[in-house]
């Protein structure tokens, strides 16, 4: 995750970006799943300090905060301009300058932790990716081809070593799912796991084992 792809991602948790650029990175997240996942955190990281943000800052204390980013020390790019340096200072750009300003570093990354993906394809042409978080059992579903027919896809975990398929529950089809990993499935995920997807009734499998056909597979991998 480089700086610049940091700062991408708390603009849009923040809602900054034109609508261009928020269809550009929504089209990236659909197969970064690095990125998605530091979408998700600014979004937890920023939405109570501005949702406790009730006013903006004495102007003289905007001067100290830009003096200690580290973007000042380049050339300053025209053709981005920070969101909140025309038109008045918001409360949700003060939150995210005083983040970006104050933070001793960047979020660390864990490297025993650092994300699981998983590309899943199928004969059918479906596609999906998987990001799962294991520090925080947060787990990101994004399909980028995704046809469930009358009913829902399902997604499925098969550990390593086991046959047998466990649910991870029900995924739509027309956007993403973000859902925490229940504790019981987090000791499932991990290098060599397979995920699944099956075509069930809707409302998912009423038997808790995959009923339908599995329209696409893939094996988990560190981000």
């Amino acid at each position: 995750m480089t700086e610049e792809d940091d700062i991408l991602a708390a603009e849009y948790a923040l809602g900054l970006l034109s609508p261009d650029e928020a269809a550009a990175a929504e089209r990236r997240m659909k197969t970064d799943a690095p990125l998605s996942l530091r979408v998700a955190w600014w979004r937890d990281q920023l939405g109570p300090m501005v949702a406790e943000a009730e006013a903006e800052p004495p102007p003289h204390i905007w001067g100290a905060i830009e003096a200690r980013l580290s973007a000042n020390d380049n050339p300053r790019d025209a053709t981005r301009p920070w969101k909140w340096a025309t038109g008045g200072m918001t409360a949700v750009a003060a939150a995210l300058l005083a983040v970006v300003a104050l933070r001793p570093a960047p979020p660390p990354e864990i490297p025993p932790q650092t994300p699981l993906v998983a590309s899943l394809s199928g004969d059918a042409g479906a596609a999906v990716t998987v990001a799962y978080e294991p520090s925080s059992g947060r787990m990101l579903v994004t399909p980028v081809a995704l046809e469930p027919g009358a009913g829902d896809a399902e997604l499925w975990i098969i550990p390593v070593g086991e046959t047998v398929p466990v649910s991870m529950g029900v995924i739509r089809a027309d956007g993403a799912t973000m859902r925490m990993t229940p504790l019981d499935r987090r000791p499932m995920l991990g290098p060599g796991a397979t995920f699944a997807i099956s075509q069930e009734a809707k409302g998912g499998s009423p038997t808790g084992k995959a009923q339908g056909p599995i329209i696409a597979t893939g094996k988990i991998t560190r981000a």
